[in-house]
């Protein structure tokens, strides 16, 4: 065998052109290509101008109800707490333990004035009154009824609360034994201005009190229980005609922010002492805070079913998209591109389609919202006869909505989860997707 034929049959290893290391291992970098991703995606988004406004506008448009939806409710639950406090109840009232369950004239906090002194001293509240409470017997003449004798210090009563604003006419108790009585119940025993007026009832130690007061005011506060029952008079008068001594049934605190009450009466409850109980606006008015929950509830209903439905049709606008570019897919797989690239790449379709939703939602939230509030929207305006209801209500008849960042973050946030998941359902196709499939489907 000669050489030449040798060197034919066997093998001889060849020579191998060397490189750089950094040319031959060039790598991507993960920003760009993350870059490259957003691009692609938001391109892709604009292959169907129509179909992409109207999921984006789907998305702001649920961004937008729900978001004015909840500057409405930040704005009238304040002024209907304010409503309610402010006309006689207050924020925070210091009372007897049992007081509250059972009104009796025996249960009274003793020592009144130095707690009315030291309750003034507390941050946060801007105002402190003492009351001396008993039902008693109001009669005129042959006419007797029965009613609330409410003792107040009529200074303090009228800075810090609006019953003595509702004088239909005469003064408010500009004497000692002035009497300011509610008109349903001045109408019921026939009285005038001027009039004398008879109080009878069980002292605190278990005699017959007698107090005789003269009408100086009528008040009409639109509220039936207040104005068939109610009849204020000085605390001293109340005091010396049923025996209470220095004693009152209730400390009643107004504070600045009524918001913050249960945060306000842990410091009263520092304040005072054991044998006395502290009640916020929440425990003293259980209605009001009912009726909170409950408009809160059926708002938080309402903006679910719209998320629910908005949802649905980001659902119905991928799946198009992922049947539509089938095709598309499957030669990506076929070239080498993983599914979860794909997965990846239509959840930032579908993030870019949250943005433009977004920012059409709070736009247009903003534009609606801020003039509202500084113009109020009257209710009496809207509906015949409102102002009536809502005044038994206790809801002012102005609404103005307030923006807020639960307001401007909650909704945007709950559409973002509930795009993404939308998105990602008919993505999910994408991983079972095999390529020499996807490439024979029809367009």
């Amino acid at each position: 065998m000669t050489d030449a034929t040798a060197s034919r049959g066997r093998w001889r290893p060849q020579a191998v052109a060397t490189y750089p290391a950094h040319s031959v291992r060039r790598r991507t970098r993960p920003g760009r290509l993350r870059g490259a991703f957003v691009v692609v995606a938001w391109r892709n988004l604009w292959r169907h101008r129509l179909r992409t406004w109207l999921a984006a506008g789907g998305v702001g448009f649920a961004i937008f109800l729900v978001g004015v939806m909840m500057a409405f409710q930040s704005g009238i639950y304040g002024p209907w707490i304010e409503n309610a406090t402010s006309l006689s109840v207050g924020h925070v009232q210091i009372q007897h333990p049992d007081y509250f369950d059972d009104p009796n004239i025996a249960h009274t906090l003793n020592g009144a004035t130095p707690l009315v002194r030291e309750l003034e001293r507390i941050p946060g509240v801007v105002g402190v009154t003492g009351r001396a409470e008993a039902f008693a017997l109001v009669s005129v003449g042959e006419r007797s009824y029965g009613g609330l004798v409410m003792g107040v210090d009529a200074d303090r009563e009228a800075a810090m609360f609006t019953l003595p604003a509702y004088l239909r006419e005469g003064e408010y108790l500009p004497r000692a034994d002035s009497a300011y009585v509610g008109s349903s119940l001045a109408t019921n025993l026939g009285v005038e201005l001027g009039d004398e007026i008879v109080a009878l009832g069980s002292g605190k130690e278990g005699g017959v009190a007698a107090l005789v007061l003269n009408v100086d005011g009528i008040f009409e506060s639109g509220r039936a229980d207040l104005d068939r029952t109610v009849l204020q008079a000085p605390v001293h008068a109340v005091q010396a005609a049923f025996e209470l001594g220095d004693s009152l049934h209730s400390v009643v605190l107004k504070i600045d922010d009524p918001a913050r009450a249960e945060v306000q009466k842990a410091a009263v409850e520092a304040t005072v002492r054991e044998d006395a109980r502290v009640l916020d606006w929440n425990e003293l008015l259980p209605e009001l805070r009912q009726g909170i929950r409950l408009d809160a509830i059926s708002g938080q209903v309402m903006a679910a079913l719209l998320i629910i439905v908005v949802a649905m049709s980001v659902v119905n606008s991928f799946i198009m998209t992922v049947f539509e570019r089938t095709r598309e897919f499957g030669m990506l797989i076929a070239i080498g591109m993983r599914p979860n690239a794909i997965v990846g790449m239509l959840t930032i379709e579908a993030a870019c389609v949250w943005i433009l939703g977004t920012a059409i939602g709070i736009a247009a939230c903003i534009a609606v919202v801020l003039p509202l509030n500084i113009v109020g929207l009257q209710i009496s305006q809207l509906v015949e006869g409102a102002d009536e209801i809502y005044a038994q209500l206790m809801v002012p008849d102005a609404l103005r909505p307030e923006l807020s960042a639960r307001a401007l973050l909650l909704a945007p946030g709950i559409m973002l989860a509930s795009t993404l998941v939308g998105a990602l359902v008919p993505a999910l196709r994408v991983r079972r997707m095999h390529p020499v499939e996807a490439l024979r489907e029809e367009e």
